[in-house]
């Protein structure tokens, strides 16, 4: 009588224990997003950037002419994968992709990019997987560095 009892306690505190340690992983992910905007940037902003499997992921942020952003982003699986996992993050405006973190003619997936805004305006940040089998959540963040051009 107590074996299914305590198997059942167990297995509830494993998963209640995974469960909290994905929750606290996406947590710290901020900090590490903001410290891969270069120093030649002014911190700006960071977005928090979670995404369930076949939802889109976006944020939104006006951006002003003249300027030029460092746009940085962590998951929480790290760095590898990002091209493991095929996570692409997209700029947006005007339902035209401005700027992407994956290079169409290397083939490589980055962490992030750097643009030159030509025109003031509201641009969105688009997240997306690749690999459709993925079956976990992605989490995540953006960070924004920008730096007036003279």
């Amino acid at each position: 009588m107590y074996k299914p009892l305590l198997l059942l306690v167990f297995l509830l505190f494993t998963f209640s224990t995974h469960l909290f340690a994905q929750i606290v992983s996406c947590d710290t992910l901020q900090k590490k997003s903001i410290a891969k905007i270069s120093r030649d940037y002014t911190y700006a902003k960071t977005f928090p950037m979670a995404k369930k499997t076949g939802e889109p992921a976006t944020a939104a942020l006006v951006m002003s002419e003249g300027s030029t952003y460092c746009i940085k982003f962590t998951v929480s699986g790290g760095d590898k994968s990002i091209s493991e996992e095929g996570i692409i993050l997209n700029l947006v405006n005007n339902g035209n992709i401005i700027a992407s973190s994956y290079n169409k003619v290397t083939l490589r997936y980055q962490d992030g990019f750097i643009i030159k805004c030509d025109k003031t305006g509201m641009y969105y940040f688009n997240f997306e997987a690749r690999n459709k089998d993925k079956k976990q959540p992605i989490c995540g963040y953006i960070s924004i560095g920008f730096r007036r051009n003279n």
